[in-house]
């Protein structure tokens, strides 16, 4: 596959990234170059970055790792992480003996969000992952793990109206 050359070849680029997504780690970080050469303010311009971006997502899909189908009896764990710029997500479980990937989510942080503080961006993975996976979170156990103390976080009365809603959508 050739690097895109004009606006609707990104935007044919984009939409198979998006369709693709649920097999990429962190793909709304990797592919973030392309969306930023698509904003309607700027020209159209391809950089070393976007090309950059086009080679490591060529690279994982050319070897994306094996999804499995979860295990009924089994409980689901979701990996949250925040960069800067997007918010990520993975949703594994545990079969003999080893964590499985079952669906990769993502999603680039717009506007207001990027400025958002690390436990906010954190929610927000957790909200994003909640709304994109509903079927999961239904049918199975779902144990959120993260390397900060979310939990305590939105079970403060003291939120901010935001967080508040938040915490009342994922309860």
């Amino acid at each position: 596959m050739r690097s895109p050359s004009t606006v609707k070849e990104v935007q044919q680029l984009a939409g198979r990234m998006a369709s693709l997504s649920r097999f990429l780690s962190k793909a709304a970080d990797k592919a973030l170059p392309l969306f930023q050469c698509l904003r309607k303010n700027d020209r159209f311009t391809w950089t070393i970055e976007c090309e950059e971006a086009f080679l490591e997502l060529k690279k994982s899909l050319a070897s994306p790792p094996i999804l499995m189908k979860p295990w009924p009896s089994t409980p689901l764990l979701v990996y949250i992480s925040a960069s800067d710029r997007a918010v990520s997500a993975v949703l594994v479980q545990e079969q003999e003996g080893t964590q499985v990937p079952v669906y990769f989510a993502s999603r680039v942080l717009q506007g207001v969000e990027t400025r958002y503080q690390k436990i906010e961006k954190l929610a927000l993975a957790i909200l994003v992952t909640a709304r994109k996976l509903r079927h999961y979170f239904q049918s199975y156990e779902v144990i959120v793990r993260t390397d900060h103390l979310i939990r305590q976080v939105l079970q403060k009365p003291d939120l901010a109206e935001m967080m508040m809603k938040w915490s009342i959508e994922l309860s």
